[in-house]
């Protein structure tokens, strides 16, 4: 199951704050998240002087998670899913993943072309999804390396790193030695090409589908215009 259908769920839970939070325009708590993922990338930039900023970024990310979550609920709630609540709600996820994996991509605890091939990668998945929409089929949210995925794997390596250093921060495999965030790039790299592939195997599927039904759709109109 992709994580991605997790969001529903968790939507379900974040029902009575959206309510209570009924004077908040949504716009702004996506804002927000941009921001808290600006930080976040900081932390991760600045970790491997100061170990403890990890354990921040990862509560950061929660919070970023909640934030994309809930104002989505909010605007639901107030009526005002729109085609430019479409873009507040795609274009600052963007600006967050920036923030986020640019930051890890600058910091010490990777390799340089591991960072910036695991941004490439996301901005694919992120840019795959979308076209979809771009070329009138559903927006694709195949994983397995999706936002959610992504922030996920973050997480958990993020806390995997946190545990070596200050003593360490590579685990040596013979004579190669890689960090636990040099991995999660390497997830996001081999994942989000994956993902990449689902996703447009998705958007043909969908397009077979609308060409199929498109002849038939046409004769049963013809019909019915004969029939009248």
């Amino acid at each position: 199951m992709d994580l991605y259908l997790l969001k529903f769920p968790y939507r379900k839970i974040l029902t009575p704050l959206a309510k209570k939070l009924h004077w908040l325009n949504p716009d702004i708590v996506s804002y927000t998240a941009v921001i808290v993922a600006a930080v976040t990338g900081w932390c991760f930039y600045e970790a491997s002087d100061l170990h403890f900023l990890l354990l921040v970024a990862i509560g950061l990310t929660l919070i970023r998670m909640t934030l994309n979550t809930i104002d989505g609920v909010m605007a639901i709630q107030r009526g005002k899913h729109s085609l430019e609540g479409e873009i507040v709600n795609a274009l600052p996820d963007r600006y967050s993943d920036i923030f986020v994996v640019g930051g890890i991509a600058l910091s010490p605890l990777r390799r340089d072309w591991l960072g910036l091939a695991a941004l490439a990668t996301m901005f694919l998945v992120s840019y795959t999804g979308m076209l979809g929409k771009a070329i009138g089929v559903s927006w694709q949210h195949h994983g397995p390396m999706g936002k959610v995925e992504r922030m996920i794997t973050m997480m958990v390596f993020a806390l995997f790193q946190f545990f070596l250093l200050p003593d360490r921060q590579a685990i040596t495999f013979g004579n190669v030695a890689i960090t636990p965030m040099e991995m999660a790039m390497g997830l996001f790299i081999v994942l989000g090409q994956y993902t990449v592939l689902r996703r447009l195997m998705g958007q043909i599927k969908e397009i077979h589908e609308k060409e199929m039904a498109g002849p038939q759709l046409s004769n049963e109109t013809k019909a019915i215009v004969v029939y009248d």
